[in-house]
């Protein structure tokens, strides 16, 4: 992961993974390199560039990801104007979460929209005007290994 100043309280973030199975990516940062580090964003595997915008000036931001990996239900497909309730077995022991990821009308990737608890199976989703003809699945996910670590600053 590489990671640069795209205006002095904008920084890009840039990556690429083709190791198998990797499902997607957790990116994470902190303001200590030790941590707590707080979930940006669960991203598609297809996704290889985040913008952290509007940050701090003169402080310093430190940014990773991990990846994540695990088994997804079948698709169901919806055509319903409002909401969406999700109801399935939990058939994984050692899960980290469930993401519930969709695939919006005329795509190609399928994007986690919600991260759902271990041992979770249900959950509701309020639907925006875009994911009304969508597609929905439910991934039990597993955490992987953490990237390298990238330390920006900002400016101002």
């Amino acid at each position: 992961m590489a990671g640069a100043l795209a205006t002095p309280t904008d920084i890009d973030l840039d990556w690429r993974d083709t190791r198998p199975g990797v499902a997607g990516h957790v990116l994470e940062f902190a303001t200590e390199e030790a941590g707590p580090y707080t979930v940006l964003r669960y991203l598609a595997p297809q996704v290889t560039h985040y913008r952290h915008p509007d940050l701090v000036p003169h402080t310093t931001f430190h940014y990773r990801l991990r990846a994540y990996r695990g088994p997804v239900s079948r698709p169901l497909q919806t055509g319903l104007p409002d909401g969406i309730s999700f109801t399935w077995t939990d058939r994984s022991a050692d899960e980290d979460g469930f993401l519930l990821e969709i695939r919006r009308r005329n795509s190609d990737r399928y994007d986690p929209v919600a991260v759902l608890a271990p041992n979770t199976t249900t959950t509701d989703l309020v639907t925006l005007p875009d994911e009304q003809h969508a597609s929905y699945r439910i991934r039990a996910f597993v955490l992987g290994e953490r990237s390298n670590t990238v330390r920006l600053t900002t400016g101002e």
